[in-house]
């Protein structure tokens, strides 16, 4: 709140500083900071694991999250500067999952993964669960589920910023990616797309649609993308296949 006592979204610039190098400074929502460090690095490429973690630190009043890698190479990244929270990040390329992931791209053995009719309760359990979302109108949200044991869902200002959160905690979770689905309250643009490839994930839910750049790069890296789950008439776009009961 500000002093009228209206509701804002909380914004504040946090630094990324790896194995020594600031590789990024991100306008974000400061809250679970380690996990939106580990995710963001994790969607850049910068590290594939849990274990890739030397150690890391958050600093809150310094608005900064220092993080060592087991191999020391983060600093031989390129830095990307001020991030902006109305924008994904920069310095991420369509590229295969880590070593040992099956992919998105991959096929899925037996069944699918989730029925249209369990996304969508994923959707609303989201939504119940973003009090900030609900209380500002100004941030957004997003969940990450594997199974139906595992389900976390992150606020932030930024679209990508609430997803790197997420797979932040994943993968600090040691999660299977290419067992899990991604949902969000934003439109899904080629920066969505990318993370979720980068992570192996094979499916990619919004409230909104996806861009015509999201949807090529979804053909090409095999994932599903899943529009409108808040509607009666969800639309899947691509790969059909992993959603039982699907509505196109």
């Amino acid at each position: 709140m500000n002093a009228a006592g209206l509701p804002l979204a909380p914004e504040s610039p946090v630094s990324i500083i790896v194995d020594g190098k600031m590789l990024a400074v991100l306008m974000c929502s400061p809250f679970e900071l380690d996990e939106l460090a580990v995710g963001h690095l994790f969607a850049r490429g910068v590290i594939a694991s849990r274990e890739d973690l030397g150690s890391l630190g958050v600093c809150p009043d310094m608005k900064s999250v220092k993080i060592r890698t087991a191999s020391g190479a983060g600093a031989s990244f390129e830095a990307e500067g001020l991030v902006y929270s109305a924008c994904g990040a920069g310095g991420i390329a369509l590229s295969p999952p880590p070593a040992g992931k099956s992919g998105a791209g991959s096929e899925d053995p037996g069944a699918a993964l989730f029925s249209i009719e369990e996304i969508s309760a994923m959707a609303r359990a989201m939504f119940a669960a973003a009090e900030l979302y609900r209380r500002t109108g100004g941030l957004h949200v997003a969940a990450l589920a594997c199974g139906s044991s595992y389900f976390t869902v992150r606020e932030d200002v930024g679209r990508h910023n609430a997803v790197d959160k997420v797979l932040g905690r994943g993968l600090l979770d040691r999660i299977d990616f290419p067992r899990s689905v991604i949902l969000t309250s934003g439109r899904i643009a080629a920066d969505m797309l990318q993370k979720a490839a980068r992570a192996g994930v094979p499916i990619l839910v919004s409230r909104s649609i996806p861009t015509t750049e999201a949807y090529a790069l979804a053909l090409e890296a095999g994932i599903t993308l899943v529009g409108r789950i808040g509607s009666q008439n969800p639309l899947v776009y691509t790969r059909a296949d992993r959603i039982g009961s699907a509505i196109t």
